[in-house]
């Protein structure tokens, strides 16, 4: 199973930080890296601890042949039955609650078949998780303008050291 746990930055912002057993993976500040690195690795079942508690749930990764309507749309509905975010209850700040709704949102990209954007998001996690833990290696080459884009999503991980 995976946990993820918090700590702040220097501006107070969430930071979440994701391990397999004792192993420390990633921490980063955008949640769609967490979920990427969830998928590259081949797990769904997600342990979440914060100050307000704990709690287990599976990361829903949808498949190219679901009705998939994407993040948008399930951030819609989700904000219109608060319900729906699994997470999002445990937030002890609302920089948390970013990270932990986003948890749920991000899910719905179609990561099997991702976007540009979402195909960044993998490659970053590809880039920093340990090579042992990736379960679903990259099909296609880097972009040609690869290091560039990984400099600037590296802002936003912490571990392991960019």
């Amino acid at each position: 199973m995976i946990d993820l746990t918090f700590f702040e930055n220097h501006n107070g912002a969430a930071i979440a930080d994701l391990h397999l057993g004792e192993r420390r993976l990633l921490a980063t500040s955008h949640p769609a890296t967490i979920v990427a690195a969830m998928f590259a690795m081949g797990r769904k079942r997600l342990k979440v601890h914060t100050t307000l508690g704990t709690h287990t749930d599976d990361l829903e990764f949808r498949d190219t042949d679901d009705d998939n309507a994407g993040p948008v749309v399930a951030k819609r509905r989700m904000d219109i039955n608060p319900r729906l975010y699994r997470f999002a209850h445990l937030a002890s700040t609302p920089t948390e609650r970013q990270v932990l709704e986003g948890l749920d949102i991000f899910s719905y990209e179609n990561w099997s078949e991702p976007t540009d954007v979402a195909d960044e998001y993998i490659r970053v996690a590809h880039h920093h998780l340990p090579n042992d833990v990736i379960a679903r290696p990259m099909s296609t080459p880097a972009p040609k303008d690869w290091p560039k884009r990984l400099k600037k999503r590296n802002q936003f991980i912490y571990f392991p050291h960019c």
